[in-house]
This record gives C-alpha cells, structure tokens and sequence, in this order.
C-alpha cells in the first residue's frame, strides 16, 4: 500500500481516489446495480449507502452492518445477491422497520451489548456507514468486532473529517464550536476524526487499507486555490472518507464457521 500522508498531498489523485488494487476489467455486480431501482424508496433512516457498497469487494457472501437504520443498504445488499447479511441497530423503533431487509436483526448498543450469537470469525465483510464517531468508544467497537471477521475478510467504514474547512471555520475565524442538527458537527457525535487517526484506527488493527475515497466539497476558488499550493489544501476539501481494509491475520482457515 502507498503510505498517503499530508506532507505528500500528490498520493491523491485529481478523481481523489486512492487504490492500490487494479481493476482488473470484470463486470461487478455490485457497481453495475441500477440504483434509481430503490434510492427514491428510502428516507432518511432508510437511505441506501452506495458510497459504501461501492467498496465491498466481489465474492463477499456474509455482511454485518453496524449502525443500519432502516434497512435500506440492508435492501440493496440483498438485491445484489449478499447470502447472508446481519443489522445492528440501536434505535428499536427504527430496527423494526429494518428487520425484514436482513436475514438477521439484532437491537442493541454495539458498545456494550453481546455478539456471542455470531460465531467468530464467520464474517466476510463488516460495514460502518458513518457511525464510528457516535461511539464513546469507537476503538473497542472496532475491536470487538473484528474478532467476528474471518482471515482476509473486509471492513468498509465511512467517517466524517473533522478537518474539513466548514466544520473548523467557526473555530477559525470566530471562537466558535457549535453542534448542528446535523453534519460533522452533529450533537449525536462524540467523537472526530482526521484522515491520519483513521489510517491509524485501521492499521493498528491489523487492517490493510486497500482502497481510500475522499468526499470533497468546497467552491470552484477554493478548488482552484488546492490547485495552485499543489494540493496542500486537500485535507480541508474533504468532508468524508470511505476506508476499505482488509483482515490480514491469515490463521488457519479449518474449522471457521461458515454461513450456508
């Protein structure tokens, strides 16, 4: 993997895209899917994250969705042929509506409530669509779950940066730290992130980064002005990272549960 640092901002692209796997070509049925087939269906619960499964790798059959709303990634998911996919969700009234897009709902804080009743290392892929930073602690979450993943397999995670120029020009220019109804500055999160503290949180966990997206925003001066300081102002353009990693501790595959 190439290393991607601040201090060397040419490592991201002009499409603001890092892969260090080539496509190789094949039709994917995941990125073929049509999504104007279910994306006007869902709410705001519901919304389907196409960033996020975008990055799910083909042959992915087994998938865990930690914060899933209303179900309607769950939806899609089994649209595109997922075997097996697990919801977790807080929220009761909002799991309930969920519960007939996954073959398995379980309602619950992912912090402190029990995941015995999946078995260990029998997940191909774990998703985290925009919902580490609403942990008290997203590390142990990340652990936790992780020992659910088998051997090679993957976890997609999308998470706000908290140093992007609208979220830190209050504090700039003003003094000011405010909470919003919503945004990086959401009153639900607890906790922020900079595209460094994610690459650590991933590779501290035995997680190789194979693909990295960054969700920019920002005016055409602003753009412009990235431009000219050679992309030093990227970091502040970005409001969003999506991370795909994946589980390098590669024991024994004998004896791992399997779903059917």
């Amino acid at each position: 993997m190439e290393r991607l640092t601040y201090e060397s901002p040419q490592a991201l692209d002009q499409h603001w895209i890092v892969d260090s796997e080539k496509d190789e070509g094949n039709p994917d049925p995941i990125r073929d899917f049509p999504r104007e087939q279910v994306a006007h269906e869902f709410g705001y619960y519901a919304s389907v994250r196409w960033d996020v499964i975008s990055l799910i790798p083909s042959g992915v059959q087994s998938v865990l969705e930690v914060g899933c709303g209303a179900g309607g990634t769950g939806r899609a998911l089994k649209e595109l042929g997922i075997g097996h996919t697990i919801g977790l969700e807080l929220n009761p009234a909002i799991a309930e509506v969920a519960r007939t897009h996954y073959d398995r709902l379980l309602i619950g804080d992912a912090e402190t409530m029990p995941m015995d009743s999946i078995p260990r290392q029998s997940l191909d892929c774990i998703l985290y669509p925009d919902v580490l930073e609403h942990f008290r602690d997203p590390w142990l979450v990340f652990e936790r779950n992780l020992d659910l993943l088998r051997p090679g397999g993957y976890v997609v995670a999308s998470i706000p940066n908290v140093r992007y120029y609208r979220a830190v020009k209050g504090l700039v220019l003003r003094g000011e730290w405010e909470y919003q109804d919503a945004g990086i500055l959401d009153r639900g999160h607890l906790r922020f992130f900079t595209l460094k503290s994610i690459l650590r949180l991933f590779e501290e966990n035995g997680l190789t980064i194979l693909t990295l997206k960054a969700n920019t925003r920002g005016s055409h001066l602003l753009k412009l002005a990235n431009w000219m300081s050679l992309n030093r102002l990227a970091p502040f353009l970005v409001k969003q990272y999506v991370v795909l990693g994946r589980k390098d501790d590669r024991g024994p595959l004998s004896g791992l549960h399997r779903w059917p």
